[in-house]
């Protein structure tokens, strides 16, 4: 016969009943935490440096995250939703950052940085902005050989060209919409036939009217068509 009597249980925190205190106190910490989740802001930053980024987390990394594919695309992104929605944004908060930057770096054939492209009738395949009155677009090619700038189909230059009529004299006095300087040159030409009159001078009139005149060498006595193209 053993006289030894069995060992008591061992009695863990988690086996020990709460207190009432306790309790609330850790439903309301769930409480607010589903609802910070709720409006994403559950913790400032849901991933750092060698975690993987998160669906609808920020995320925040002192190193560049890098993805290489051998073929097709890298990094595909949609949004489905309706309104002014993006696919992908990109910005740049420093005083000399770039928002996207698009590299090709092919030593041969016909490569391409960045590319966009509209398959809707109405749509733009790529728009360019400057909302306080910086420069849109800049094209650069430091190398005699390249090109800075072409284009294949046709030009529009809204607000920049134009056509006026007059039914006589020989001064043309017009206000483009885009608005002109004292730096701004007038190009025009006649758009109708008339023998012996050509365009003899075209400038800016008033700058705060957003005013141009193009004259004539000679008045003409029939209605008469001018065009014009404004060159900052």
């Amino acid at each position: 016969m053993n006289s030894s009597t069995p060992p008591e249980p061992v009695t863990t925190a988690a086996d020990e009943p709460r207190t009432r205190r306790q309790l609330l106190t850790a439903g309301g910490l769930a409480v607010i935490a589903g609802i910070l989740g709720a409006v994403g802001l559950s913790t400032p930053v849901a991933a750092r440096d060698g975690d993987a980024i998160r669906a609808g987390q920020k995320t925040e990394a002192k190193q560049a995250t890098k993805l290489t594919a051998r073929k097709g695309v890298a990094f595909a992104a949609s949004n489905s939703g309706g309104g002014k929605v993006s696919g992908l944004r990109g910005e740049a908060t420093s005083n000399k950052g770039k928002g996207v930057i698009g590299v090709a770096s092919a030593k041969k054939g016909k490569t391409v940085g960045v590319q966009g492209v509209s398959a809707s009738p109405d749509g733009i395949a790529g728009q360019f902005t400057a909302a306080r009155g910086g420069t849109a677009i800049v094209a650069q090619s430091p190398d005699r050989k390249g090109v800075a700038l072409r284009t294949e189909g046709r030009l529009h230059f809204a607000g920049r060209s134009g056509s006026s009529q007059t039914s006589g004299g020989s001064e043309f006095v017009t206000k483009v919409g885009g608005g002109v300087t004292e730096k701004s040159l007038v190009l025009a030409t006649l758009q109708d036939h008339v023998p012996g009159v050509y365009v003899e001078a075209a400038s800016v009139l008033d700058p705060a009217e957003g005013l141009i005149v193009v004259r004539l060498n000679q008045a003409v006595a029939e209605p008469t068509r001018v065009a014009w193209f404004i060159l900052d």
